[in-house]
């Protein structure tokens, strides 16, 4: 492509680009979105009648809004005011284009850098207010860039190029009680459409998330009880917008070290509307999201304040309600706090602190020994992906609270993996928590485990099988014949878990006899010759780790062995992939 920049050298850039991968559009792009035409060009194709296509003009807005961030100390207080009233008609243009949120929200970028990077402009955001306030397509444009002014205002980009920043976040303060009135001015107009609520709640989140509306300034205010009704009443419309701006509220008192009571108890009081949500899981993980955010925000700032252990227990109940009544891929945001709460209670240094939550852990492992289970219909089958995943999060859990776990809790899970009468199910998940308690219990492991083993020999499901596997997979604890025993019956499956099996043959080292005996046993499997083949390579690999002397030993036991069986098609073709295995020449 041509090395001049020019509008039409642009336009066609992008169209090549539109197309297809074009490297040499692309570095030209790049380059002219460094040159200094960058505020010529940019500005003739935002201004040019009829309007260019939309990614033509949301390329020039973010070409302009990079050229503002990186080059703002060249331009003269002239080229401010000019800029920014062209950037002001540019958005008044772009706001009546249809579908143009994408080009508002650019043009809004380099309105706020330029307000913000020259704090001279930001004295000017309430006529900027008014002059946008007027038809209603203007007011929704007005509202992306109130709704981004404070993003860029804490951007990381912002902090290097401006000096008096502490200033600048100073007058935004100032300014965003009039930003609110506004907003709320917003609310009692009749002309404007649905979604100016919900865009008016994004404002009213972002300056709030970034420290420029205080808690204590809203409370009382109509757009956050607008907020709160839609949330003590579950309205789908908005309900997203309304419990980021609480969840924003909950973040900033979290950094300001200080968590107000009235919106302590209005996020309690959501209890009932997260009950008549259930079955609903958009507005399960709204409510989600506060009640994270508020046990988080109330554990942090009152951990060590025995006065607040009552409040913490409501935060708690919030928590297991969450366990109870959402979907997984819902619970899973909460499960990190209850590691949070584990890790702080210390039996030995504070035992009365620590048995008054108990019973809060002894709800949780049973919650989720119920939500973890998997159907009966999954006897033969492997775990969903989702169940899979979530179970990794649960398997942290239990070792994050094994310590708060007492003797008889692991009896009872015992006790469901002895009884024969225990539906697969039940014993399969009792595994799976025994797995991850027992660490707690370090003199007890060894039987423990040993004892499951014997319960569980005579179940025949994968699940369970697999449980078996991890089992015998608890470093240091498990003697090596009895994980060989194990491996063993499971390669004698109808269906064995070759990679399971394989990943933990290296538990046997360094007693290589069970190798070797594997080895020779592997036509005796129900696998495929080229699993057969496999597991073989798999035994010589870990062999060969033993050193030349035991390779040497391995080499003439197994070829001596294998010319005693029967079938030479078979015996030649193992003593050959012996050999290979174990690097040496074939010698037949």
């Amino acid at each position: 492509m041509e090395k001049q920049f020019t509008k039409e050298n642009v336009i066609d850039a992008l169209y090549l680009l539109s197309i297809d991968t074009n490297h040499a559009a692309d570095s030209y792009l790049h380059s002219f979105q460094k040159s200094h035409q960058v505020w010529m060009i940019a500005s003739e194709l935002l201004a040019h009648r009829p309007n260019y296509p939309l990614h033509i003009l949301t390329f020039a807005a973010i070409s302009l809004a990079k050229k503002t961030k990186e080059d703002f100390h060249l331009l003269s207080m002239s080229d401010l005011s000019y800029l920014k009233e062209e950037l002001i008609q540019n958005l008044v243009n772009a706001a009546m284009i249809p579908e143009s949120n994408s080009l508002v929200v650019q043009l809004g970028i380099c309105l706020s850098a330029l307000g913000l990077m020259a704090p001279v402009l930001l004295d000017e955001l309430d006529d900027f207010m008014r002059q946008l306030s007027g038809r209603p397509e203007y007011v929704m444009a007005l509202l992306e860039v109130l709704r981004i002014l404070p993003e860029e205002a804490r951007s990381s980009a912002l902090q290097r190029k401006v000096e008096c920043l502490a200033s600048v976040h100073e007058q935004l303060r100032l300014q965003s009680s009039n930003v609110l009135n506004v907003l709320e001015g917003f609310l009692e107009r009749q002309d404007l459409p649905d979604t100016c609520l919900l865009k008016c709640l994004r404002v009213f989140g972002s300056w709030t998330r970034y420290g420029f509306i205080l808690t204590d300034q809203v409370l009382e205010r109509k757009l956050f009880q607008r907020a709160q009704a839609i949330l003590v009443d579950p309205l789908i419309e908005g309900h997203l917008e309304a419990a980021d701006c609480v969840v924003a509220m909950l973040e900033h008192s979290l950094v300001r070290k200080d968590l107000d009571s009235r919106l302590f108890e209005m996020v309690i009081s959501l209890e009932p509307a997260f009950q008549r949500s259930v079955g609903n899981q958009q507005l399960l993980q709204n409510y989600c999201h506060i009640f994270v955010n508020l046990f988080e925000t109330h554990f942090q700032l009152t951990k060590r304040n025995p006065a607040k252990i009552q409040e913490r227990f409501l935060t708690i109940e919030l928590l297991l309600l969450i366990a109870v009544h959402c979907p997984l891929s819902v619970i899973e945001s909460s499960m990190d706090m209850w590691s949070l709460l584990s890790a702080d209670l210390d039996y030995k240094a504070d035992p009365e602190m620590t048995s008054s939550y108990r019973p809060y852990f002894l709800r949780l492992l049973k919650i989720l020994f119920t939500i973890t289970r998997v159907p009966e219909s999954c006897e033969d089958m492997a775990l969903p992906g989702p169940m899979d995943r979530f179970r990794g999060l649960v398997a942290e859990v239990l070792v994050d609270v094994a310590h708060l776990v007492e003797l008889d809790t692991m009896q009872e899970l015992y006790d469901i993996v002895e009884h024969e009468q225990s539906a697969w199910t039940d014993v399969e998940m009792a595994m799976f928590f025994l797995l991850n308690l027992m660490r707690n219990f370090k003199r007890h492991q060894e039987q423990l485990i040993l004892s499951i083993l014997e319960s569980v020999k005579d179940r025949r499901q994968p699940l369970i099988r697999l449980q078996i596997l991890e089992l015998i997979s608890t470093p240091g604890v498990v003697d090596p014949g009895t994980i060989f025993n194990c491996l063993l019956k499971e390669l004698r499956q109808e269906v064995p878990m070759l990679a399971r099996i394989v990943c933990r043959l290296s538990l046997l080292m360094p007693h290589w006899s069970y190798l070797l005996t594997l080895a020779l046993s592997v036509d005796e499997f129900r696998l495929k010759e080229s699993d057969r083949s496999d597991l073989l390579e798999s035994v010589c690999s870990l062999v060969r780790q033993l050193g030349p002397s035991c390779v040497l030993e391995a080499n003439k036991y197994l070829v001596n062995e294998r010319r005693n069986c029967e079938g030479s098609g078979t015996r030649q073709n193992r003593i050959h992939m012996i050999q290979i295995h174990l690097s040496f020449e074939r010698d037949t």
